[in-house]
């Protein structure tokens, strides 16, 4: 399929600006990690995703966000429980598409 250069370059553009935010929201999850763990340095941030697809930043940012609800403790609020639970299973879920993103990697 034939596809003008003037879209290609928009589609380009736009891949970095949304690897950039996704790249700014790991590094803050990495803030917030080194803030509420004793021990450092935090396992989160971009470092090493610098080459990675936008889909696959979504995905560990996402898994990310879902982990801190998952190590917050089931008593803080009403639900806690039913979250972790659902939050566990989407974890094994975005880790089987990251499987499956990282196959088509170049």
């Amino acid at each position: 399929m034939d596809v003008p250069e003037e879209e290609r370059r928009e589609a380009n553009r736009i891949g970095a600006v949304i690897c950039e935010r996704l790249f700014e929201i790991m590094d803050l999850q990495g803030d917030i990690d080194a803030l509420i763990r004793d021990v450092h340095p935090s396992p989160f941030g971009s470092a090493r995703y610098e080459n990675s697809r936008p889909e696959t930043l979504q995905r560990v940012v996402a898994m990310t966000a879902i982990q801190f609800l998952l190590f917050e403790p089931k008593h803080y609020l009403e639900g806690n429980e039913e979250m972790q639970a659902v939050g566990g299973k989407m974890i094994e879920l975005i880790v089987a598409q990251l499987k499956e993103l990282q196959k088509t990697e170049p």
